[in-house]
């Protein structure tokens, strides 16, 4: 074995990294009995997944298969939290580092620094910069791809780590893939690898978006993108040339969510409606949507919890959340007529 298979094993199988891995893997999951389990032995179990790894013996056990149904119906393959621990470590180390390292500035999802705080911000300054330029009148098209992992080619997403990996740790990514994943298309979005596939596979479109038809108003989350341009022919022209781009990777446009229209009517994107004001404000509106379900969710919580079903702190913590990211927008009355909803359900 040479020296950089060494320092990749080190990276990846030495002790300090899987120790590391474990302890980011553990958060938010400590109530499992597996994992407070490996935690409570982490010392003993952390030597132990080392040496299989190290010496050839280690074997990934098979993954539970389930189906959940919110917020649509998908089937989820979960994995031995031993297995988890290996998985992040040959994540964060080696396979994260490499398959970023081409990215564009515009692509969001599932990177350090950045997330859908970033996304939102990155298209209100779009927005603004827009406005500068052309004022307030103009056109955006929006792209979402039709069952984006449900549909993604095996073959396609091998090739893509193929691309930027080294033999040896390729080698390694494959064999994961392949052991949780059966057939030749379709993944789910748990696993770490395939969340770096997601935000990878399209690393080539970005670049083809951004620097062969030059749209410098692109930006993309995950399988949702959209291009600003004040010019409607010239956005159609970009539509088509995409879609043919997407052929090639065996994927396809949702054709009811892809779509060009007026900046007037606003932007759909992670949750909130962009509108560009007149005087060259952005507000984030959130849709109403969101607001109807989570008034439906609270009514179903609370009466659970009069009935002794559910604790009120989680009622309280699930509310939390929904006000943490409503507040991200212009959404200070709407919170005021939820809290006074909220605090009304428990009257």
């Amino acid at each position: 074995m040479d020296t950089e298979d060494n320092l990749n094993n080190n990276n990846i199988s030495g002790f300090d990294a899987l120790y590391s891995s474990m302890l980011k893997c553990k958060k938010g999951v400590m109530w499992k009995a597996s994992v407070a389990s490996y935690r409570l032995n982490a010392i003993e179990r952390t030597i132990s997944l080392m040496k299989s790894l190290n010496d050839g013996t280690y074997k990934p056990k098979p993954p539970m298969r389930f189906k959940v149904t919110h917020p649509k119906p998908r089937e989820i393959a979960s994995v031995s939290f031993r297995d988890r621990v290996y998985q992040r470590s040959l994540n964060d180390n080696v396979v994260y580092p490499a398959m970023t390292k081409s990215f564009i500035y515009d692509n969001y999802a599932c990177q350090k620094g950045k997330g859908t705080d970033y996304a939102r911000e990155r298209l209100k300054e779009f927005l603004r910069k827009y406005y500068r330029q052309y004022g307030c009148n103009g056109y955006v098209y929006q792209f979402d791809i039709k069952g984006y992992y449900p549909n993604m080619s095996h073959a396609v997403c091998e090739n893509t780590f193929r691309k930027k990996l080294d033999g040896v740790i390729f080698k390694q990514v494959k064999e994961i893939l392949r052991n949780q994943y059966s057939g030749d298309v379709g993944y789910d979005a748990g696993s770490q690898l395939i969340q770096i596939a997601g935000i990878s596979v399209l690393d080539g479109l970005d670049h083809y978006c951004k620097e062969q038809l030059h749209c410098h108003l692109y930006g993309r989350y995950m399988d949702d993108f959209y291009i600003i341009s004040s010019n409607k022919e010239y956005l159609h022209f970009c539509a088509g040339k995409i879609k043919t781009y997407l052929e090639q990777l065996r994927f396809r446009l949702n054709e009811k969510k892809s779509c060009c229209y007026e900046l007037s009517e606003g932007i759909e994107f992670l949750g909130f409606t962009f509108r560009l004001t007149d005087t060259g404000k952005v507000l984030l509106l959130i849709k109403s949507e969101n607001v109807k379900a989570e008034r439906k969710k609270l009514f179903r919580l609370v009466k659970q919890s009069k009935l002794g079903k559910l604790p009120k702190t989680k009622v309280q913590q699930s509310y939390e959340a929904w006000r943490n990211h409503a507040s991200k927008g212009n959404s200070f009355k709407c919170i005021q007529r939820m809290d006074a909803y909220f605090k009304s359900l428990w009257n």
